[in-house]
């Protein structure tokens, strides 16, 4: 089912609640791809009603850019994954004349990925959806794990009745994290682009053996990095609460690394919450990689 403007989808949404239903949503900008699905795909499992809500949210992206996505096709990825239903908006609708409110959480939206990110606006975005959506649960993936780890804090901050659900990030079979941003990217640069995680997942088993200076694991991750195409912009050691670099890690960290090409920055990063992941690795979800083109 497509709602193709927001009066459509609150009555939809009204009827579920009036009927007791548990919603499951997920909240997308478009473009959507397999990360996408494995977020609907659980969202549908542990709900009775799954949400998927499309629109590219102008506030979070690059100002007179232009967000290339195909409605028809987002709407049938999100039914074949198992949502109920696909609600879409427009910027009429969502920023009309007069808007002005935003989610502020102080500088943190500006230490994890710098000042050129739109955390703040993604994580309006989101909370702004979750408001209009009133779900159960939302589900958001580990691959953007500064907005999700975000997400949840406003979330609980402003005493909203919903779970958030962190889901694995969906990677394909060369280590690269699924993402809108690398759609258009060749094979070769995917494998190329592969060295990031090779270099953030090394790190993390340095720590699992002790190594503990973070100057010194950046240094070697640094190492394994081997771009032609790409250039390396930064390696990062944070705190998981104040996004605030580490001089020694300590769990609960994120290790994060961004990369730039064709004016896209691109990122990868692994979440270590506990000591299971540091020793075995994120339960990441492993995908084959796309045809050669």
């Amino acid at each position: 089912m497509h709602l193709a403007c927001l009066s459509a989808g609150k009555a939809f949404i009204r009827e579920v609640a009036r009927t007791g239903q548990t919603i499951g949503t997920v909240h997308t900008l478009g473009a959507l791809h397999l990360g996408h699905a494995e977020l609907i795909r659980r969202a549908a499992s542990e709900n009775d009603v799954a949400i998927v809500t499309v629109y590219p949210n102008k506030i979070q992206l690059r100002p007179g850019g232009n967000y290339d996505f195909n409605l028809d096709d987002d709407i049938g990825l999100a039914l074949r994954a198992g949502a109920t239903a696909v609600v879409s908006s427009n910027d009429a609708e969502m920023f009309p004349t007069g808007y002005r409110t935003f989610i502020s959480q102080g500088d943190y939206h500006l230490r994890l990925d710098g000042p050129d990110a739109y955390l703040k606006e993604a994580v309006t975005g989101a909370i702004r959806w979750i408001c209009y959506a009133r779900p159960t649960r939302s589900y958001f993936g580990l691959k953007d794990i500064g907005q999700a780890l975000l997400v949840k804090r406003a979330v609980a901050d402003l005493l909203l009745d919903s779970e958030i659900r962190f889901v694995p990030t969906v990677r394909y079979k060369n280590g690269v994290p699924v993402s809108s941003r690398l759609r258009r990217f060749s094979r070769s640069e995917l494998d190329e682009l592969s060295c990031l995680f090779m270099a953030l997942d090394h790190s993390r088993k340095e720590v699992a053996r002790g190594v503990s200076l973070v100057k010194d694991l950046i240094t070697s991750a640094a190492s394994l990095v081997a771009f032609r195409t790409f250039k390396l912009d930064f390696i990062r050691i944070v705190d998981t609460d104040s996004f605030e670099d580490l001089e020694q890690v300590k769990l609960p960290f994120i290790m994060i690394a961004a990369a730039m090409a064709h004016d896209l920055r691109v990122f990868d990063s692994i979440y270590v919450p506990d000591q299971d992941t540091l020793l075995n690795g994120p339960p990441d979800i492993w995908i084959d990689l796309p045809e050669q083109r």
